[in-house]
């Protein structure tokens, strides 16, 4: 597996990743090359947001805010939504994915990265960025 040198994190493999779930070993690879330098990883804030509503609800604030912190140290940079909002809302026009799947595209659209996300449905039809899964199915 060739890890791209650009790459967008969608909330699902973090919140794998953070809950050691099913395909977690291939979603900290990602996160292996990104603190190695060997590619530039990236989160949009409204997925971070999901990431951590999402650990906080299955364990506390603390844990969500620590692996947080962990992944920005590691080296994924935070994107603000910007005017990524105009095109987030245009994928939902067209293929109807949730609202933070659809910022995860808009933001790997803008920044021209590969796209990681889960095994669900809602980006089977999408083909005008590269999009990646780290399992088959959700966990």
């Amino acid at each position: 597996m060739a890890i791209p040198s650009h790459v967008v994190f969608d909330a699902e493999p973090l919140i794998a990743h953070a809950d050691d779930e099913i395909g977690s070993k291939v979603v900290e690879k990602y996160l292996d090359a990104v603190a190695a330098e060997d590619t530039t990883g990236y989160a949009c804030c409204v997925n971070l947001a999901e990431v951590r509503y999402t650990i906080t609800r299955k364990y506390d604030r603390d844990i969500a805010d620590e692996y947080l912190d962990w992944i920005s140290d590691l080296g994924v940079e935070t994107v603000d939504i910007g005017n990524a909002w105009v095109e987030a809302s245009e994928y939902i026009l067209m293929y109807n994915p949730a609202l933070g799947d659809s910022f995860a595209l808009a933001t790997a659209k803008t920044i021209e990265a590969t796209l990681l996300v889960g095994g669900d449905d809602d980006y089977d039809e999408i083909s005008d960025i590269p999009i990646e899964r780290f399992r088959d199915g959700s966990g």
